[in-house]
C-alpha cells in the first residue's frame, strides 16, 4: 500500500522562493551584565556531536492573530526564554584553561529572521516528505556577523505570501495565509 508522501515526492518544490524581510539579533529582557556572566560546561558528547539541529513548522493562520502579531510575539517570547535560558543568548567558545568548548552565556543575542515566500501552505504539497528546499526556511547563519560570532539560536519566521511583518493582512487573499517556523539550534 502507497503513502501519500510516496506519490507525492516527485512534485517537490526546488525553489521556495524565500526572501528576507529582516535579521536582527534580539537579546535577553534583563540584561545579562547585570547577573555574574556564567560558562556552561558542555560533555563529552556535546564536544564530538558538534551540529546544528534545523527544524521547520508549519501552521495554519488564525484570524484572531495576524502574521505580524504572531511575529511579534514571537520575539517578545524568545527575548523572555533568553531571560530563564541564558544559553541561548550565548556563544560557543574554546575555553583557554581547559581546552574545551563551552557556553559562553554572555547575552550575545539570538538570531530574529522574518522572510516571506511566494508558494500558499497548499503549493508546498506534502508537508511529510522531507523536501531539502525547505532548508531556506531556516536560517543558517546572520550574515551580517563573523564566523566566529553566530548565535547559538536562531529563529525564523515565514510570513504568508506577498505580506511582511508591516503590512496589512488583507494585502494577501484569504487562501494564501500560512506561517511557517523554522529553528537552528
Amino acid at each position: 500500500m502507497a503513502t501519500s508522501y510516496q506519490e507525492s515526492s516527485s512534485l517537490l518544490l526546488q525553489d521556495l522562493k524565500v526572501t528576507i524581510k529582516e535579521a536582527s539579533l534580539i537579546f535577553p529582557f534583563q540584561e545579562t551584565l547585570t547577573h555574574e556572566r556564567k560558562s556552561m560546561f558542555l560533555s563529552n558528547v556535546d564536544q564530538v556531536l558538534n551540529f546544528d539541529v534545523q527544524t521547520v513548522h508549519f501552521f495554519r493562520p488564525n484570524k484572531d492573530f495576524p502574521p505580524e502579531i504572531v511575529s511579534e510575539m514571537l520575539r517578545k517570547a524568545l527575548v523572555r526564554a533568553m531571560d530563564v535560558y541564558e544559553f541561548l543568548a550565548g556563544r560557543l567558545r574554546l575555553n583557554p584553561s581547559s581546552g574545551r568548548l563551552d557556553v559562553d552565556c554572555n547575552g550575545a543575542g539570538a538570531g530574529f529572521v522574518t522572510a516571506a515566500s511566494e508558494y500558499t501552505l497548499e503549493e508546498l504539497g506534502d508537508l511529510v516528505y522531507p523536501n531539502p528546499a525547505f532548508a531556506k526556511l531556516v536560517t543558517s547563519q546572520l550574515q551580517t556577523l563573523p564566523k566566529d560570532d553566530q548565535p547559538l539560536f536562531a529563529f525564523q519566521d515565514r510570513n504568508p505570501p506577498r505580506t511582511t511583518t508591516l503590512s496589512v493582512l488583507n494585502a494577501a487573499p484569504p487562501s494564501c495565509l500560512v506561517f511557517s517556523v523554522g529553528r537552528r539550534v
